[in-house]
């Protein structure tokens, strides 16, 4: 079958023919029809995230048939027949249903990026009226996040991010209220013009490190930075004043913590949260072919979801 694979540590994956997967107690065969690159896939080859045994296929997420032809959402718990070939074999709790209607780059676009946005927003308990900045907003993880916030009642949302054409484009489609362009110098005094009087009251964190410092220097007494993720730095440094009357929350929304059920649930809530309010996530669409240049997109940090087209139909 049809396969995109990774070798070794800090290779790009390449596309080849591999055997079909044999399928394991508790487990479903799924043929692949579109699968999901985020983040996760670049540090997993790098050997930053979860210690990869290789080769291995890559792709934590997908949408794909059952044998009975019931078409499914799955993702986390592949760990070595990952989503980027015809066939894979998933954990049956892993595997969702979705709706006929639904569209699958969107699915793919809102399920393991919007559960980064989801539980941790859910979790700071947003009140009415209060200011959430967006940290990486032009992301698939922050875009949602901005349009996650708004529905659990922020009276304000700024947005975060390096690429100042792509939060304007963000604010121009009234999903941010305000925006920061980041990586200017001085991030602690551009992150202080869009506090408003009080401050931030929550901060939706995918990149840690120096962002994060600053933005914590901006937030409200009593506030909540929700941190999930270390794409801009591993430490953060503050000072014991600058934690004073402030909260900060590490956040993990993966498998090893969250049991599928919750997640499942979670994900629900997004896909209603979505059509209710007509969410459009940006992607970019590759074949499974051309998964080297989906890959360098992928390390550009191309401010969309990465979606591999896997296969049209499947034959028996």
């Amino acid at each position: 079958m049809r396969a995109a694979v990774v070798d070794a540590l800090n290779t790009k994956p390449y596309f080849t023919d591999v055997p079909e997967p044999v399928e394991t107690d508790g487990a479903l065969r799924i043929k692949v029809q579109w699968a999901g690159l985020q983040p996760t896939d670049v540090l997993r080859v790098r050997g930053i995230y979860k210690n990869p045994v290789f080769p291995y296929i890559i792709g934590g997420e997908g949408i794909g048939l059952l044998d009975d032809g019931r078409r499914v959402y799955f993702g986390h718990s592949i760990p070595q027949q990952g989503a980027m070939s015809e066939i894979t074999v998933v954990p049956e709790a892993e595997i969702w249903p979705i709706p006929d209607d639904a569209d699958p780059q969107q699915v793919i676009a809102l399920a393991l990026a919007g559960l980064g946005a989801l539980i941790p927003l859910e979790e700071a308990k947003i009140r009415p009226g209060e200011r959430v900045l967006i940290l990486g907003a032009t992301g698939p993880v922050g875009q949602i996040g901005a349009l996650v916030a708004r529905q659990l009642g922020a009276g304000a949302v700024v947005g975060a991010a390096r690429s100042l054409p792509a939060l304007e484009r963000m604010k121009d489609h009234g999903v941010l209220d305000a925006v920061v362009q980041l990586g200017q110098g001085d991030d602690d005094s551009a992150l202080a013009a869009e506090k408003g009087e009080r401050g931030y009251d929550v901060v939706l964190d995918p990149l840690f490190g120096a962002p994060a410092e600053a933005a914590m220097r901006s937030v409200a007494e009593g506030g909540r930075l929700m941190s999930i993720g270390t794409r801009a730095g591993r430490t953060m440094t503050l000072t014991l004043t600058e934690l004073r009357r402030r909260h900060h929350h590490g956040v993990d929304t993966g498998e090893l913590i969250r049991p599928a059920a919750e997640r499942q649930a979670a994900f629900e809530r997004l896909l209603a949260y979505a059509k209710t309010g007509n969410w459009t996530i940006d992607t970019l669409t590759y074949d499974l072919e051309d998964v080297g240049a989906a890959w360098e997109a992928q390390c550009g940090s191309p401010h969309a979801k990465i979606v591999i087209k896997v296969c049209d139909e499947h034959l028996d």
